[in-house]
């Protein structure tokens, strides 16, 4: 549920109203994310101002905020990551699009303000995350050299003339 947000935006209207758009969004709601994180409790948390650039392009500044827990990718356990991630777009066309900028484009005026939530914090998700060390790993591979190694026996033929 979106929390003091309106569930459809006009992104250019807002820019050249001057709106600033703060509040939260349940993870829970975010279907795209949940095959990315261990917990669907807490809520993404944004402020973001719709504004113009000097240039009178519509703009969209501001941060998105939020505490998930992400698997590690050497143990699967459950890791605590946060995600303090500022948002920068440009509403239009990609051909004068200024440095810092990611551009928005719009088919139609209207958009989903959850949708565009969602798709900056799956952009700000890291690509990685491990812990540094993983205690609790249990599939700790130990190899034996002589066992498992598939080539050991080339390797005797090798220094065995015989």
């Amino acid at each position: 549920m979106l929390k003091d947000l309106p569930i459809l935006i006009e992104p250019k209207r807002l820019a050249l109203q001057g709106e600033h758009l703060k509040g939260q969004v349940a993870l829970a709601q975010m279907l795209r994310l949940h095959d990315s994180i261990c917990e669907l409790q807490g809520a993404v948390q944004i402020d973001w101002i719709f504004t113009v650039d000097d240039e009178k392009r519509p703009i969209i500044q501001g941060t998105i905020k939020v505490a998930l827990s992400l698997p590690c990718q050497r143990c699967l356990q459950p890791m605590p990551w946060s995600i303090n991630a500022a948002v920068a777009l440009i509403i239009g066309e990609e051909e004068n699009c200024p440095t810092g900028y990611d551009v928005l484009s719009l088919t139609t005026p209207q958009i989903e303000l959850m949708t565009l939530i969602e798709d900056e914090l799956i952009l700000a998700l890291p690509i990685v995350i491990m812990h540094t060390t993983c205690s609790d790993n249990e599939h700790t591979y130990v190899a034996d050299n002589n066992i498992h190694n598939p080539f050991w026996v080339l390797s005797k033929l090798k220094t065995d003339p015989s």
